[in-house]
């Protein structure tokens, strides 16, 4: 019964709690400190300095990848040792 009761008090928390941001993020854009800090900067260089750790991360897990199916190839010398 006590399982059931925390439940549903948790489910209304958490709908009163969604309902309260949707209404507080209004259009989408950032407002007040959040969009001061969008426009610094810094703020631009570090968003192109995730893009180019993304792009550098995406290149290295291709190379990891094709230097894992080059050693899945069966060479004629590995089937000869079997």
């Amino acid at each position: 019964m006590r399982f059931r009761v925390g439940v549903l008090v948790g489910i209304v928390i958490g709908y009163l709690i969604a309902r309260r941001m949707v209404r507080q993020q209004g259009d989408g854009r950032a407002s007040g400190v959040r969009a001061a800090m969008l426009r610094h900067p810094s703020s631009q260089r570090l968003a192109g300095f995730a893009e180019r750790a993304s792009t550098v991360g995406a290149q290295a897990i291709q190379r990891a990848r094709a230097s894992l199916q080059r050693r899945m190839v069966a060479d004629v010398d590995d089937l000869s040792m079997n």
